[in-house]
């Protein structure tokens, strides 16, 4: 250590002296630190599992995924370069006009509406007015829409009370409950039902592919080869019991959050929500369908769809209950088998993991007999204190243990009710504050970095607890659809450290490499070993800190490493050769070393 000595030619303050000596003192003891190498130790011949899990990405369709927007080419040109299976590609309810093929119902004599007690029932002719009321009652009815049929309870001025609300008016609203219509069986939840007839019914329908279609081939041809699992996961507004319609923007590339409204479906049978994804599973793999005037439309479309996923997040959009989603799922994988029976299917999408909800859906006994349960589905974000500020990243790695614990858990219901089920956790990232807007500017460059090795972690972590597709979310957002969790630069369409991250290790890394025993003596830095299908001796390490660690591979000898770091930013991930086992990770690096 170097002092500099400083003639005393003035007196000091003894302020001033203390803090000399304190300088002094640490100097000296910063002199005498060592650089500590956290030590990573493999037992290559103690396999500990074999990987079942497939790296992948999740696509949620959005204005620029449209062709001519500035992300498009970016887009598709990293879906077909990542070449992964399992792309989950999600129309969603932000866009109405970019993820719903019929926004209006079919222009029909007959309409129909059920809704539960305690609830409004608002009734529409799409032009006319009500004529005549077919059938109305307020107990249990059965049936849907052309089906209707008295249930053992019945309140007997049903018809009446709906004719004096409903006929001779284009729309009327009927309070559903014993106020209005008296209690027929206390005690028993009770529905209304109802068929009335409309005039000037043109028996037209308002299904329109146009702006579907073209996002759809992109991404058919993007993944040609590979495996993808489709998500129509917005269910038509007028599906849905709400006291008026809910209008849209014209604009289709104009966000709108309030699309979904609603938790009672107006046909209580499923069967009207059945039927439109038999229709849309038919447009894209059978080349076209009857509507509900038995008109074809013909698409010409024969994809292959391995996989269907049955709504989204059912647990927030329309705050289902499990027994009126598991209702629903039955009812669209039947309708889609009778079309497609190779189908797999894939079920709840769950955005908070509620075990009960979870249990009840796998639960065999709550479905239809013969209603495959392939694989189920569940979402998880971290979060952090702050947009910008880099320190609250490092709450990424411990919201990640966290729901690790819950994967854990989950796992073992599956294993007891549905052991044949597999997991897909399709959308994994990080949603900062200030989305989905993006308020508060962007996050710190490695922010990006930070997000992609939480992935990569997670990645590694789930490998033994027997998870079959671990979906990275998503390729393409921007300010007014979550920025924070693009995979993409939204300034310029080129892929981040996120989408690097991932490219990286869906390429050294696959399912059936053989994870074998390894430690680390750093809480910082995960360390996971395998025997590679490809013959190769890899360790995956993850630096889940700030800090710059330089790591030393027991027993490695030389070797090559793949890296993402601060330094590759939105580059491809790069490579270094290293001797004696020693490699050094930047802030939130990841790297596959692989030994020569």
């Amino acid at each position: 250590v170097f002092v500099k000595v400083i003639p005393f030619r003035h007196a000091l303050s003894t302020t001033k002296m203390a803090l000399l000596f304190a300088l002094f003192a640490v100097a000296l003891l910063l002199g005498s630190v060592q650089i500590h190498a956290a030590t990573i130790k493999v037992n290559w011949s103690d396999v500990a599992f074999t990987s079942p899990t497939e790296s992948t990405l999740q696509l949620v369709v959005n204005p620029q995924m449209r062709r001519g927007s500035l992300m498009h080419n970016g887009t598709f040109n990293a879906l077909r370069m990542l070449g992964a299976d399992h792309v989950r590609f999600v129309p969603w309810l932000p866009y109405p006009r970019l993820g719903v093929a019929e926004l209006q119902p079919p222009n029909s004599a007959l309409q129909c509406g059920t809704q539960i007690n305690l609830q409004n029932l608002y009734m529409a002719c799409p032009s006319g007015v009500f004529s005549e009321i077919e059938f109305a009652s307020y107990g249990t009815p059965s049936g849907g829409c052309g089906a209707f049929a008295q249930g053992s309870c019945h309140a007997t001025n049903s018809t009446d009370i709906v004719k004096r609300a409903c006929l001779n008016k284009a729309s009327c609203l009927i309070n559903a409950n014993t106020p209005v219509f008296g209690d027929p069986c206390y005690g028993t939840v009770k529905y209304l039902s109802v068929q009335a007839k409309c005039t000037e019914a043109t028996n037209a329908t308002s299904w329109d592919f146009s702006l579907l279609d073209p996002m759809m081939e992109d991404l058919m041809e993007a993944t040609q080869g590979h495996t993808t699992i489709i998500n129509f996961s917005t269910i038509p507004q007028w599906m849905w019991n709400t006291d008026a319609p809910v209008q849209f923007p014209a604009d289709p590339n104009q966000v709108f959050w309030s699309y979904e409204q609603g938790n009672q479906p107006r046909d209580n049978t499923m069967k009207e929500i059945a039927m439109y994804y038999q229709r849309l599973v038919s447009w894209y793999t059978k080349g076209g369908f009857y509507d509900e005037f038995g008109k074809y439309h013909s698409s010409g479309l024969h994809y292959n769809i391995p996989y269907w996923e049955v709504l989204n997040e059912v647990d927030s959009e329309h705050s289902m209950s499990p027994e009126t989603y598991t209702r629903i799922y039955d009812a669209v994988v039947s309708a889609i088998l009778e079309v497609q029976p190779n189908m797999k299917f894939v079920g709840m999408a769950l955005a908070y993991r509620n075990v009960p909800f979870i249990e009840y859906f796998l639960n065999h006994s709550n479905h239809q007999p013969n209603i495959p349960i392939d694989y189920m589905s569940y979402h998880f974000y971290a979060s952090s204190s702050s947009r910008t500020d880099r320190n609250g990243y490092l709450q990424f790695f411990p919201d990640a243990d966290g729901f690790l614990t819950q994967v854990q858990q989950i796992q073992q219901v599956r294993a007891q009710l549905s052991p044949t089920t597999k997991t897909t956790i399709d959308e994994v990232g990080v949603i900062l504050p200030g989305d989905p807007n993006g308020t508060g500017g962007d996050p710190d460059p490695l922010y990006w970095n930070a997000a992609g090795a939480m992935y990569v972690y997670l990645y590694a972590k789930v490998q033994p607890l027997g998870i079959e597709v671990l979906g990275e979310s998503q390729l393409v957002g921007y300010p007014s659809q979550f920025p924070s969790v693009s995979m993409l630069n939204y300034t310029n369409g080129e892929p981040n450290a996120r989408f690097w991250a991932l490219q990286l290790v869906h390429d050294l890394l696959h399912p059936g490499d053989k994870g074998v025993t390894t430690s680390s003596d750093d809480p910082d830095v995960f360390a996971q070993a395998y025997n590679t299908v490809s013959g190769s001796h890899s360790i995956l390490l993850v630096n889940k800190s700030l800090s710059k660690k330089q790591v030393q591979l027991v027993g490695a000898g030389s070797g090559t490493g793949y890296y993402v770091d601060g330094s590759t930013a939105g580059s491809h991930y790069a490579k270094v050769a290293f001797q004696n086992g020693v490699v050094t990770l930047d802030s939130w690096a990841i790297m596959v070393a692989v030994l020569a």
